[in-house]
């Protein structure tokens, strides 16, 4: 429809404007520090640290057309903070969320319940992290290890 569209009114990819701009970092300050402290526990478990991962990579939907549709939609735009995966298979096996003070409102709640249910639904633990200026090694292990059942 696009190239149609185009062709009817003589656009051409020079006349398109790109509005986009390299962004400075993948992550906040804040992510960097985490996820430096999970890169150290992912090199010590032999597993692969993703950072920033689309629900829709990570999930199959199912159903007819309009409800496959549906649920496409309501997590195409979403992603979880980190995940850790199996470095043989890159099969996911957890999705971390670093929660900062902005998990307490009221749509970031209903987004984080929504997502929570969704991973569960699909059979992928997520684990959620609270901020601290300090994260200790082992008791960061300790929760993932909980959350992946005794099996990290």
């Amino acid at each position: 429809m696009e190239k149609l569209l185009r062709a009817i009114f003589g656009i051409k990819d020079k006349d398109i404007k790109f509005p986009y701009r390299k962004k400075d970092f993948l992550l906040t300050e804040t992510e960097r520090r985490f996820y430096e402290v999970l890169n150290q526990l992912s090199q010590r478990h032999n597993v692969l640290l993703f950072a920033k991962v689309r629900l829709e990579d990570l999930l199959l939907t199912y159903g007819n057309g309009h409800e496959r549709f549906s649920s496409r939609n309501r997590i195409k735009s979403r992603h979880v903070d980190f995940l850790l995966c199996s470095k043989e298979t890159i099969s996911p096996l957890i999705a971390i969320e670093l929660d900062d003070s902005s998990h307490n409102n009221e749509d970031r709640i209903e987004r984080d319940n929504f997502v929570d249910k969704a991973l569960q639904s699909a059979g992928l633990p997520i684990l959620h992290v609270k901020v601290k200026s300090f994260y200790d090694l082992k008791e960061l292990e300790n929760l993932i290890t909980k959350t992946l059942n005794n099996n990290f």
